[in-house]
């Protein structure tokens, strides 16, 4: 009996210890270098002033939340990609396009990409089937692909701070009603 309890114990705490791992959000490169790789789910790389993308990210192949945002990158590299990712925040940066290296991480459940200077959607959006929360606040976007009505996992997005008719609007609404979408009052402009 004494054995069973003892075992019992001994998973409990490796239990515990797991998941106080899984939700330690390390603030820079240097702290989570300093631990194996394979235990860091989340990194918060905000207003880091990285003169270029650092590999070192690369190594975190279990993250599964990721905050790059304010460090005014313009794109990303090609092999960006994270088996597990689900949330990714590049907000406030410099994008002039949307990162379609995004479009292969199909784990990606949450995407905040507001405060860029994104002017295009790509079709290839529509791979990500498990998005649920798109931020695109404050770009430049002024279409957007028929693909996007692919996402039927999505229930919030936000394309405010761009100007849009109320008819694309409803348009929109009448396409993806399980979406709840935010947009600016309707003008009457030509999209």
């Amino acid at each position: 009996m004494k054995l069973k309890q003892g075992i019992f114990l001994f998973l409990s705490l490796l239990v515990s210890v797991s998941l106080a791992q899984s939700n330690k959000t390390y603030y820079s490169l240097e702290e989570a270098l300093a631990v194996p790789a394979d235990s860091v789910f989340k990194l918060d790389l905000s207003k880091s002033k990285f003169k270029e993308f650092p590999n070192e990210i690369f190594t975190f192949q279990n993250l599964t939340w990721l905050n790059l945002s304010k460090t005014k990158f313009s794109e990303l590299p090609q092999d960006f990609y994270f088996p597990k990712l689900e949330h990714l925040d590049l907000s406030k940066n410099d994008f002039g396009d949307f990162p379609e290296e995004i479009c292969q991480i199909k784990t990606l459940k949450v995407l905040h990409l507001q405060k860029n200077h994104i002017a295009e959607i790509p079709s290839c959006i529509s791979n990500l089937t498990r998005l649920e929360h798109l931020d695109l606040w404050f770009n430049l976007v002024e279409i957007i692909p028929e693909e996007f009505a692919q996402l039927r996992a999505l229930r919030f997005a936000d394309f405010r701070g761009m100007s849009y008719s109320n008819s694309m609007q409803e348009e929109w609404r009448k396409k993806m009603p399980w979406v709840k979408f935010e947009f600016d009052l309707g003008c009457d402009c030509g999209n």
